[in-house]
Formats: structure tokens, C-alpha cells, sequence
């Protein structure tokens, strides 16, 4: 990459770029194959513009919208304080290998530093080694284990 990449919170304006983006990774996630609207991503930017508890970064590159890391600030009970929880992050392929995702993990550890955070903490789907190579460079494994309840399909509790 000739310029590092501009990391920056989004606005209204990137509506479209971020719906071709949010669209990508559902594919990638094998989630729906449908494009989504800009009016589908207009939404989640405008809950992360109106309040502090939702982050929503971008990562331009030259012009050209090619990641996004969606995180919140969230109260965190053992410490008694708060905490980071990463919960999408996206690099379009074309721009993977080039720093864009630990440019956005740098950025909301700044963010996080500055708010007071314990821990900024993400989960990776188990078959993503990339990510996890990445992950293991810049993070500690956590000591906890991940469970969901499908709840299109939820189990009887």
C-alpha cells in the first residue's frame, strides 16, 4: 500500500460503500446472498453516530472503502469498568496482507485506551487461520470458550 490507510468512524455519506462492504462479508460468513441497500446500512451508521456505545471504523484506502470493524463499549462486571467487544471485522480479499485489519484493531485500542477499556476482545471462526495468525501477533488468546443458541432453530432450555 503507498499511503496508509485513512481509519476513521463513518457517516451517512458512506451508506452505499458500506452496504457493498457489509454485503462481501455476509457472503464471506455464508450468510445471505442478497446485496444489501444502502437504506439496510444506513441504520447501523446512524446508531453509531448518535451514541457512544456502538463504533462503526472504516478503512479507506485511497478513496476506496475497503474494511470496516463494527465494536462496542460495554460494561464489564469483574473489573467494574468497561470493555471493547469487537464484533464484525471485514478487509475486502483485494486488501488483505496490506495492515487494514490491525489498523482498525490499532485504532479501538486507542479508542479503548482513552475510554478506560480492561480489554478489547473478539471472537474468529475456528477454521480462519489467517485471522487467527494475525490475532496471535497482536492478542492473547482468551480463557473462555464461545457458545450460541441458534434461535431459528433454538433447542428446547
Amino acid at each position: 500500500m503507498v499511503n496508509p490507510p485513512a481509519i476513521r468512524p463513518l457517516s451517512a455519506a458512506d451508506a452505499p460503500r458500506l452496504a457493498d462492504l457489509m454485503t462481501a462479508y455476509r457472503r464471506a460468513m455464508g450468510g445471505p446472498a442478497e446485496a444489501m441497500t444502502p437504506d439496510e446500512a444506513a441504520p447501523l451508521i446512524e446508531r453509531a453516530i448518535a451514541g457512544p456505545d456502538l463504533l462503526l471504523l472504516g478503512a479507506d484506502c485511497g478513496g476506496v472503502l475497503a474494511g470496516f470493524a463494527l465494536a462496542f463499549d460495554l460494561p464489564e462486571i469483574i473489573s467494574g469498568g468497561r470493555a471493547g467487544q469487537l464484533d464484525d471485522l471485514f478487509v475486502l480479499p483485494e486488501a488483505r496482507g496490506s495492515g487494514l485489519a490491525r489498523a482498525l484493531i490499532r485504532q479501538l485500542t486507542e479508542i479503548g485506551t482513552a475510554r478506560g477499556w480492561t480489554h478489547l476482545r473478539w471472537l474468529v471462526p475456528q477454521d480462519n487461520m489467517t485471522a487467527k495468525r494475525l490475532y496471535r501477533s497482536i492478542a492473547d488468546p482468551a480463557p473462555w470458550d464461545s457458545f450460541r443458541i441458534e434461535l431459528t432453530r433454538r433447542r428446547s432450555l
